[in-house]
């Protein structure tokens, strides 16, 4: 029962499509080539657009596939040929005109990482 519940769910996400410019992301990463220390981190001046689409949502810029979970929370994930993998998390609060980001990566070498970050909502798209 559970689970029809979902499917029904995320199908009805997918009829809710909304579009969000987010920016000033500011936080925390670490990084293997710095021994995994958590030091302060931020993409202030890139600008994202977030699209929420159900299975056809996006991240732009970003090649990952994303699909949606939740009214406000999409997923992006990528799985390479040498098992190297990245997973992000974007979340928005519109009420709070908020967006929160998390992004790990494994099987890069140096550039294996984790990171989160707390930005704005710049807009709506149009």
């Amino acid at each position: 029962m559970r689970l029809i519940i979902y499917i029904l769910s995320m199908c009805s996400f997918s009829a809710i499509a909304d579009c969000y410019v987010v920016g000033d992301l500011k936080g925390h990463s670490a990084y293997k080539d710095e021994g995994f220390k958590i030091g302060k981190d931020g993409i202030s001046s890139q600008k994202f657009i977030l699209e929420f689409d159900g299975k056809n949502s996006s991240v732009s810029p970003n090649d990952l596939d994303c699909f949606q979970l939740g009214q406000g929370t999409l997923t992006c994930a990528y799985v390479g040929q040498n098992e190297e993998s990245t997973i992000e998390l974007w979340t928005v609060y519109p009420d709070e005109n908020k967006v929160t980001y998390s992004k790990s990566r494994n099987g890069f070498g140096a550039l294996d990482s984790s990171s989160m970050f707390v930005g704005n909502i710049k807009g709506r798209c149009d």
